[in-house]
C-alpha cells in the first residue's frame, strides 16, 4: 500500500500532516515558528524550536554514521527527556536507524538492575550502538567495553558539527521504533512499529482528539520509552503545534508542577495515567492557587485501569479553574496497536456504565443497575473505535459475543503490529485469524467500549472470577493507603493475596492491614486470603504506574517485597510459615520490616 493510499474511514498521514515519516514531519514543523520546550517542575524552560531540532538531527546522524550506524541498525537509547536527547532522537530517525528507548534509573540503588536490563535488552535487539544520558556514560562504557558496541552520549550528539546529509535515509514502512510492552503480567516484548503505522495512528486521533494544526499545545511528563508519551509526542510535532515535555522524575518529585504547567502553558492536550488526575485533583483542592485551564480541550485519561472516582474529582476541581468537565477523555488502547485503540470525541461527556458487579464476575455479563444499588460497579466508557479501527469481543473459542458480553478485546486495523520482535511464538498467540487478541477483558455498549479487567490477572475462587482491579481500587481508598495496590493469586489453587503500599499518614502497618481486610469483605463480598502491608515505593511498577502483578507474586513468594504487616483472613491458610517475633518498624524501610498474623 502506498503512503497515500485511504483506508475507508481512516485519514492517512499524507492527509492530515503532509507527511509519511517522522523525519518529514519534523520538516514540515521546522518551516513553522513552534517548537518543543522542556521544562523543569519549577517550569524553568529550554526552549529546542522545530528549525533548530530539523537542522541539529542530520549533524546527529552523521556522528552515528561515523561510529557503523546505518538504515535500519538498532540504537538503544537511554536518558531521560532533555534537550539534547530529543536530538539524538531525531538524529538516529534521520539516518534510518531504528531507535529503541530504554528507561534509565532515577536512583543510584536501580542502577544494578538496569544494567542487567540494558544488557538483555541491547542483544535481544541486536543494538548496533548506545546513545545514553551523559551522566550514565562512565556506567554503561564500562559495563560494555568487551561487546563492541560503541557508547555514545546524548551530549556527543547534540554538539555535532560535522555536516549531515539533508535527505533522511527512512521510508514509511521502514521500522520507525521497536516498543517494549510494559510487562504487566510478563516479561516486556518488543513491538515493531513503522513510520507509516506511527503516523497513522497518530492520524486517526487527530480529529476525534480535537486537535488543530500549528495551533495545539500538548503538556506531557509521560517519558518518551511509554508508548502514550511517545506517539501523542510525534502527533503533536506532525501536526505542527507546541510540545511542552517534563522529565517524568520531575513530575514525580513534584507532581503540582504538572497542573501549574497546564496553565502557565495553556495547554490544549495532555495524557497521563489515571493515578495522576487523582494527585492532580488533591493539589487543586489543598493547595488553592491561580490557575487557568480554560483552553484544555482533551485531558486523556489512559495507561492503566480508569477509576472514576479519580475522573471526578479532577473535573469538580478543575470546574473552578475554568476546566470544561467533557474535557477528561478516558481511552484505551495499547502498543501491539501502535497506542490509540477507541476514544470518544474530545467534546462529547463523559459517560459511566453502572453494571452489576455479580454479574460481572458470577455470568460474565454486564448488567446495568440502578445508582443505588449496592452491587452496582462503575466503569469508564472509552468510545467508539478510532478511524480504521475495528474491535470485537471474543469468547476464549474465538466466537464473536453480543452486546454486554464480557470477553477479550480483539483489534485489527492498519496500525496494529504485525509480530513481536523475534519472537515467533508470542506472535502467534497474540495473532490469530486476522485479529490482535490483546488479553485485556470488556465488553461493548452502544456508546463505545468499555474495559473491565486483563484476562491473565483474573483470580478464579469458589468458581467466581474476581477482579484484581477492585480489589486494589478498595484498598488504595482506605485511609493510610498509599496509591499502589496489587492484587495477585497464588499457585496455590483458589489464594489470593492483596499487598498495598502505606500511606504517609503514619497509620500503624497492622491497623491499615485489618482495616483493608474488613473494607474488602464488605465492600466486595469476599476477603482476600491475605492481606499485607509493604513499605513506599516497594511495589514493581510499569513505566505507566500499574503494578506488576506477576512481580509482585514473585516477590511475595521470595520474601522480598519487604511486609511491615500481614492479616490472614480467618479460616484461610497463611500464605507461608511466620517465623520470630514481630516487632514494629515505623521506618517504612524495605528489607527491615516484620511480618504479623492474625
Amino acid at each position: 500500500m502506498s503512503a497515500d493510499d485511504a483506508i475507508p474511514g481512516h485519514p492517512t498521514p499524507l492527509q492530515v500532516f503532509g507527511a509519511a515519516t517522522v523525519p518529514e514531519a519534523l520538516a514540515l514543523a521546522a518551516a513553522g515558528p513552534s517548537g518543543i520546550t522542556v521544562i523543569d517542575r519549577e517550569l524553568a524552560e529550554q526552549n529546542l524550536p522545530y528549525a533548530q531540532l530539523a537542522s541539529s538531527a542530520p549533524r546527529a546522524a552523521a556522528l552515528l554514521a561515523a561510529h557503523g550506524v546505518g538504515r535500519g541498525d538498532r540504537v538503544a537509547l537511554v536518558s531521560s527527556t532533555s534537550p539534547a536527547m530529543l536530538v539524538s532522537l531525531f538524529g538516529i530517525w534521520h539516518a534510518g536507524a531504528v531507535p529503541t528507548i530504554l528507561p534509565p534509573p532515577h536512583r543510584i540503588d536501580e542502577l544494578p538492575e538496569t544494567m542487567r536490563e540494558l544488557d538483555r535488552r541491547l542483544d535481544f535487539v541486536g543494538a548496533r550502538c548506545v546513545v545514553v544520558a551523559d551522566a550514565l556514560h562512565r556506567f554503561v562504557t564500562r559495563r560494555l567495553r568487551d561487546t563492541g558496541r560503541p557508547v555514545l552520549t546524548c551530549g556527543e550528539l547534540a554538539a555535532a558539527q560535522a555536516p549531515g546529509t539533508e535527505k533522511p535515509a527512512a521510508g514509511p514502512d521502514d521500522l520507525a521504533h521497536l516498543q517494549f510492552t510494559s510487562g504487566t503480567t510478563g516479561p516486556g516484548r518488543a513491538v515493531p512499529l513503522t513510520h507509516r503505522q506511527i503516523l497513522t495512528n497518530a492520524a486517526a486521533s487527530w480529529d476525534r482528539l480535537g486537535a488543530r494544526t500549528g495551533e495545539s499545545v500538548l503538556v506531557n511528563w509521560l517519558p518518551l520509552y511509554h508508548d502514550m508519551g511517545l506517539v501523542s509526542f510525534l502527533g503533536m510535532v506532525a501536526g505542527g503545534g507546541r510540545a511542552v515535555l517534563q522529565p517524568p522524575e520531575e513530575f514525580l518529585r513534584h507532581p503540582d508542577s504538572w497542573v501549574d504547567a497546564l496553565s502557565a502553558h495553556q495547554a490544549t492536550h495532555t495524557v497521563a495515567p489515571d493515578f495522576a488526575y487523582g494527585l492532580a485533583a488533591r493539589s487543586m483542592t489543598e493547595r488553592p492557587r491561580p490557575l487557568d485551564l480554560s483552553a484544555l480541550r482533551m485531558c486523556g485519561d489512559g495507561a492503566e485501569p480508569i477509576r472514576l472516582g479519580n475522573v471526578e474529582a479532577f473535573t469538580t476541581a478543575g470546574a473552578r479553574y475554568g476546566l470544561r468537565p467533557e474535557a477528561l477523555t478516558p481511552m484505551y488502547g495499547l502498543a501491539e496497536a501502535t497506542l490509540a485503540v477507541a476514544l470518544p470525541r474530545f467534546d462529547e461527556p463523559l459517560r459511566c456504565d453502572r453494571v452489576s458487579r455479580t454479574a460481572l464476575t458470577d455470568a460474565a455479563v454486564a448488567e446495568p443497575v440502578p445508582a443505588d444499588d449496592p452491587d452496582a460497579r462503575d466503569l469508564a466508557v472509552c468510545g467508539g473505535p478510532a478511524p480504521g479501527v475495528r474491535i470485537a469481543i471474543k469468547d476464549e473459542r474465538g466466537t464473536d459475543l453480543g452486546h454486554r458480553q464480557v470477553g477479550e478485546i480483539c483489534v485489527t486495523g492498519p496500525s496494529v503490529m504485525r509480530g513481536y520482535w523475534n519472537d515467533p511464538e508470542a506472535s502467534e498467540q497474540a495473532l490469530r485469524d486476522g485479529w490482535l487478541h490483546t488479553g485485556d477483558l470488556g465488553y461493548l455498549t452502544p456508546e463505545g467500549l468499555v474495559v473491565c479487567g486483563r484476562l491473565k490477572d483474573m483470580i478464579i475462587v469458589g468458581g467466581r472470577n474476581l477482579y484484581p482491579e477492585d480489589y486494589e481500587q478498595v484498598a488504595s481508598e482506605v485511609e493510610g493507603a498509599g496509591r499502589l495496590c496489587a492484587a495477585f493469586s497464588l499457585p496455590d489453587p483458589e489464594r489470593m493475596v492483596l499487598a498495598a503500599e502505606i500511606g504517609r499518614t503514619g497509620t500503624p502497618p497492622i491497623e491499615l492491614a485489618r482495616s483493608i481486610m474488613t473494607r474488602t469483605r464488605e465492600r466486595l463480598g469476599r476477603a482476600p486470603d491475605t492481606v499485607l502491608v509493604v513499605p513506599r515505593h516497594s511495589l514493581p511498577r510499569t513505566s505507566s504506574g500499574k503494578p506488576r502483578r506477576d512481580h509482585c507474586r514473585t516477590g511475595f513468594l521470595s520474601g522480598r517485597l519487604g511486609e511491615l504487616a500481614s492479616v490472614t483472613r480467618p479460616g484461610a491458610r497463611a500464605p507461608r510459615p511466620r517465623t520470630g517475633p514481630a516487632r514494629e518498624d515505623p521506618s517504612g524501610r524495605p528489607g527491615m520490616a516484620p511480618t504479623y498474623a492474625e
